[in-house]
């Protein structure tokens, strides 16, 4: 839904289609709180992080000499996501830039998909030397000897309209093509009992935990990573506020409909009618619940009774 709606609706709540007692300042302030109250309410803000990604930039690490046609061949896709546009991944592709028959630069022509671990080669028929590394973006990953990982660090910039992570569900790390999700403890259980050995120890993670609450939170591993990790997050996240209609929605229908009803409770607790205000929020809180029961229908898991 669109921030036009969102106030126009409001807005009809109030009987303030002329915005005689309410500012639309105000309003665009409640909605985006609404916004951020059945986000956390519904908890239906919800992504995984990316496991791969594309090739942003290259950078060259040695020019090499004696240049004069170069050809960059970048290794095939190394994990397909499985997502699309391109499930199986996209090949990259690259040319390099020459200065006296030393390679300055590579710009990426098209960054592909699928991509963890690229590998770079530049080939000459008489020039020799030069090196390249390849950037990927999006893929969130678990560095050696790193503990601590704070939600601000997860990247959404793949989740348009996600602000920040405000709690991780499940922690999956990918480790020798197998998937395998981390059992999370209590802090105190994890400061206790498991991360008794600081700095000395690493291998592949088998434990986690959370310390902090919100946005302000972090999740630990244990044993410290042994060398670098994809890893995959289940999140829940907050929504980025709307400033215009062009503004991404990441809340999904059905609870995009409880927003004008918690708006226009907060507007009400403004003008101080406490009655109205109260009335929006008791008719909030049904809204809320009825589509959270909408949208969370009972499955069977297996119609043939076993696994």
């Amino acid at each position: 839904m669109a921030l036009f709606e969102y106030l126009k609706q409001t807005q009809r709540f109030l009987r303030e289609q002329k915005q005689d007692f309410e500012n639309p300042d105000d309003l665009i302030s409640y909605i985006n709180r609404a916004r951020r109250e059945i986000a956390m309410r519904g908890q239906c803000v919800r992504t995984l992080t990316p496991i791969s990604g594309s090739i942003s930039t290259i950078t060259v690490t040695a020019g090499g000499t004696l240049y004069t046609n170069p050809s960059v061949v970048i290794s095939a896709p190394d994990f397909p996501s499985g997502v699309a546009p391109y499930p199986n991944g996209a090949q990259a592709t690259a040319t390099a830039n020459l200065t006296g028959g030393v390679v300055t630069s590579i710009d990426v022509s098209f960054g592909g998909s699928g991509y963890f671990q690229p590998v770079v080669t530049i080939t000459d028929p008489t020039g020799s030397g030069a090196t390249a590394t390849a950037n990927v973006s999006f893929p969130n990953v678990l560095n050696q000897g790193q503990e601590v990982y704070p939600f601000s660090g997860i990247d959404l910039s793949q989740n348009p309209g996600c602000s920040a992570v405000y709690f991780v569900r499940s922690i999956s790390i990918i480790y020798s093509n197998y998937r395998y999700s981390l059992p999370v403890y209590s802090f105190s259980t994890y400061q206790s009992a498991i991360r008794e050995f600081p700095f000395q120890y690493q291998y592949v993670p088998v434990f986690a935990s959370q310390f902090g609450q919100g946005t302000a939170g972090s999740f630990y591993v244990y044993p410290l990573p042994s060398q670098v990790y994809q890893y995959e997050l289940d999140c829940l996240c907050i929504p980025s506020d709307l400033a215009t209609d062009a503004s991404v929605e990441a809340i999904p229908q059905p609870w995009t409909d409880a927003v004008p009803y918690f708006s226009a409770h907060l507007a009400m607790l403004e003008l101080q009618n406490f009655n109205a205000a109260k009335f929006y929020l008791d008719l909030y809180e049904k809204m809320a619940l009825s589509y959270s029961n909408y949208a969370r229908v009972g499955r069977t898991v297996n119609p043939y009774g076993r696994y």
